[in-house]
């Protein structure tokens, strides 16, 4: 898949927002930043930066969308797990050190909440995240499970109808009230919106275009019913308005990436950005609260807020040239003889019992 360049700054745009929206508003809130207190003309704004997640989920449901079109499903879960894993890894034993010597009773973590969290099914094993962030995580990993299961099952061709009926079946399931059930409303209309964006790409017909419309209306309900939600618990007031036309915003961006001219763009520094931003996602939440905590006060938080974003960036940038890159072939052989392997001999199992149900049928 060709990189689009406007999409790498789309993903950095987002992880600052999310970064912004912890270390000005979030940290403080929750008491997990407790030396400074809220930049009251700052928060007006990075208070809805939390709305970068939904972005992210958009962008995903976009790539995840397009690369899974021509890889096998043994293919597609060892490409999306050598992309998550590793930087995932260092960056839980990375907050899991600083936790060690900054975290206190709030951040604290224990060496057997560390180890299940490295497997990154914490949120099914009733144990806590070491980093609040990864929670966003636990959505991705289920949205590649759909993806795999299509894939496994041998619906390749038939994505692009499925992904466009599922805009309708998440309609319905709002209008019932079935909205709860897995798959079939919250996030997920945003990686249905994002996925609907690549598939527009080449096949612009009147059912995708109702469909991206649908998921609009869905996306636009679901974050501003949860602002109000959001302003209910904090005591923080939300516009709605606001967040409907950031969320507005975010569609209009995919609009303007799918024009011939936006695809062929060349940016500068976009592959750098675009790739630090899984890593600073990873690591900047609970880092850098315990890090501004520490070190900030009245005075000297805005120096601060600026050091604590350069330490994440530097170590972002770490994790991408060693982790990522560098060792890169390490984790393609790990996965390719475990995952890999493992999801092969299924689908040839699977391949074994359709045979022979088969022929069982044909000799009644």
């Amino acid at each position: 898949m060709k990189r689009l360049e406007l999409l790498d700054y789309g993903r950095f745009f987002a992880a600052i927002m999310v970064v912004l929206f912890h270390y000005t508003f979030n940290g403080i809130l929750n008491g997990k930043i407790e030396s400074i207190q809220h930049i009251d003309s700052l928060i007006n704004f990075t208070k809805y930066g939390y709305l970068g997640v939904e972005f992210f989920f958009m962008i995903s449901g976009f790539v995840i969308f397009k690369s899974s079109k021509h890889r096998t499903p043994a293919q597609f879960a060892v490409s999306r797990a050598v992309r998550l894993y590793p930087s995932y890894w260092f960056a839980v034993l990375f907050t899991s050190i600083v936790a060690f010597y900054f975290g206190g009773e709030l951040m604290a973590v224990s060496p057997a909440q560390v180890l299940v969290n490295l497997t990154l099914l914490q949120n099914y094993l009733g144990v806590g995240h070491v980093d609040g962030v990864y929670w966003s995580l636990v959505y991705e990993l289920k949205f590649y499970a759909l993806v795999f299961f299509l894939l496994f099952l041998g619906l390749q061709k038939q994505l692009n109808l499925l992904f466009m009926l599922w805009p309708v079946l998440m309609l319905a399931a709002f209008i019932m009230g079935y909205d709860y059930l897995p798959y079939l409303g919250g996030y997920f209309y945003y990686f249905s919106a994002g996925a609907l964006f690549a598939i527009l790409q080449s096949n612009k017909t009147l059912k995708s275009i109702l469909s991206i419309i649908i998921s609009f209306v869905l996306c636009v309900l679901y974050s501003t019913s949860k602002a109000s939600l959001k302003a209910e618990s904090t005591g923080v007031y939300f516009s709605e308005y606001i967040v409907g036309l950031i969320i507005t915003c975010f569609f209009v961006f995919f609009i303007i990436q799918n024009t011939q001219k936006a695809q062929l763009l060349n940016l500068p520094f976009s592959k750098t950005l675009g790739a630090l931003t899984y890593p600073v996602y990873l690591i900047h939440a609970h880092f850098g609260y315990m890090f501004i905590s520490k070190y900030a006060t009245e005075e000297n938080k805005v120096f601060i807020y600026f050091l604590t974003i350069s330490i994440v960036l530097s170590v972002s940038f770490f994790m991408h040239r060693i982790i990522e890159i560098k060792l890169f072939n390490v984790w393609k052989k790990l996965f390719m003889s475990t995952l890999y392997e493992v999801i092969y001999k299924a689908q040839e199992l699977s391949s074994g019992v359709l045979v022979i149900y088969n022929k069982l049928q044909k000799t009644k």
